[in-house]
């Protein structure tokens, strides 16, 4: 950038006639300095630039990265909805055995219930006969002591009298 400065000033003194020296030299320092930092801008602008668009493209992969993951997700749920379903159905089955099989032992039971309940009418048939007869046998027994007591008083207060 010197050589260049050093060119423009003499190209300048040559086509312009020259007053001051000193602030050819400044005006030319200047438009170096600005073409420098020109330059600079523009480099350091297109190094920016790269950098934004590096980290554009590693966020643009990672969102493509998370809609990969976003996406296993969504199959490994599908997966276990898949799964859930199939124990849903099984429980079902499974339910409906049980539902079978309590409907037989609930037959079971009633027949059985029906059974025992004949069985136990008899045994109060029989309870009850034997309690009406037992209950017979005790008005016989009270009647005949009864009758037997009286006999017997009679018979004393005959025999008291005669005596």
């Amino acid at each position: 950038m010197d050589n260049l400065a050093d060119m423009l000033e003499h190209e300048l003194e040559d086509a312009f006639e020259v007053k001051n020296r000193g602030s050819l030299h400044r005006y030319i320092t200047l438009l170096t300095q600005n073409m420098i930092l020109k330059d600079q801008n523009n480099s350091e602008h297109a190094a920016f630039r790269e950098t934004i668009i590096r980290i554009d493209s590693r966020i643009e992969e990672g969102f493509k990265r998370m809609d990969d993951r976003f996406e296993q997700v969504e199959r490994r749920f599908e997966q276990v909805d898949k799964r859930f379903e199939q124990v849903d159905k099984r429980f079902e089955a499974m339910q409906q055995a049980m539902d079978k099989r309590f409907g037989q032992v609930d037959k079971r039971f009633e027949t059985m219930q029906q059974s025992m309940d004949k069985r136990f009418e008899q045994v109060d048939k029989r309870f009850e006969f034997m309690q009406h007869s037992m209950d017979r046998r005790f008005d016989m027994m009270f009647r005949f002591m009864s009758l037997g007591f009286i006999i017997m008083g009679t018979m004393m207060s005959v025999y008291q009298f005669l005596v």
